[in-house]
């Protein structure tokens, strides 16, 4: 086999939450260009057909990945249209800054948790339960983040832990996930640039490139992280682990 081959998704199909913006759409932009079929998962069905039609080989479900019904209906739409999912990428995310004395940060916490935490755990319970109902060798990959483990935010207490809680998430599965050949992996990031952190970037971008030992990221820094947790080929031997792509800035040291 030559390198090539790792990643060479034609047959694959990937499903991925959160892919109507940010960094779900530029996963499908990627294992598409790499030859999968991609099943576009969101709220906003508007915004999915948008990003469908940038792409090949792209179909759109909707979901609402914090809402149980809405989960079950989405697996069972694809249970019935006999697709098989190979590769499932859970980057629905929401990212809010509360403080402890705001009156506001109960439901902040609720949606951090809501979204980050109990939807990608409603999700990868379905897609594990079909792989292995399919026995399909699949990959699943959660998006972590830095700020969950290494570098916490000030005012993100809801956003950091439930992000701690995903990487936690995905080794505590490893063990009952193994025994069916399905991996399950953390892709840990930093300041993305998407539009969920482009407040964040304005406001505080400076500051953000002083403490990132290899500067400002740009989205394609994630291009071929993703494409190595998600070939079977290249990461076989790769499950219950936390890569992190952050430009160094969870080392943790001194640039002055």
């Amino acid at each position: 086999m030559v390198c090539s081959d790792f990643y060479d998704f034609k047959g694959k199909t990937v499903l991925i939450t959160g892919a109507s913006s940010g960094l779900g759409e530029r996963f499908a932009t990627i294992l598409s260009s790499a030859g999968a079929k991609v099943i576009l998962a969101a709220r906003r069905k508007d915004k999915l057909q948008e990003v469908a039609g940038k792409i090949k080989n792209a179909a759109i479900i909707q979901l609402d990945v914090a809402n149980p019904g809405s989960v079950k209906e989405a697996f069972e739409k694809i249970n019935k249209e006999n697709e098989q999912v190979d590769i499932c990428i859970n980057a629905a995310g929401v990212a809010k800054l509360g403080y402890v004395f705001a009156e506001k940060e109960e439901d902040i916490f609720n949606e951090a948790y809501d979204v980050n935490v109990k939807g990608l755990w409603l999700v990868t319970k379905a897609v594990a339960n079909h792989m292995k109902d399919n026995k399909i060798q699949g990959s699943i990959i959660n998006i972590g983040s830095v700020s969950g483990d290494a570098v916490p935010a000030i005012g993100g207490a809801a956003y950091c832990s439930a992000k701690a809680s995903v990487h936690q998430l995905t080794k505590t599965l490893v063990g009952e996930l193994s025994p069916y050949k399905i991996r399950i992996n953390t892709l840990s990031t930093w300041m993305i640039p998407t539009p969920m952190t482009e407040s964040f970037l304005a406001d505080g971008k400076d500051k953000i490139e002083k403490m990132t030992p290899l500067g400002l990221a740009k989205i394609s820094d994630l291009d071929a992280a993703i494409l190595f947790l998600a070939s079977n080929e290249a990461s076989r031997y790769v499950t219950g682990s936390c890569l992190t792509v952050d430009g160094g800035v969870s080392w943790g040291g001194s640039l002055d």
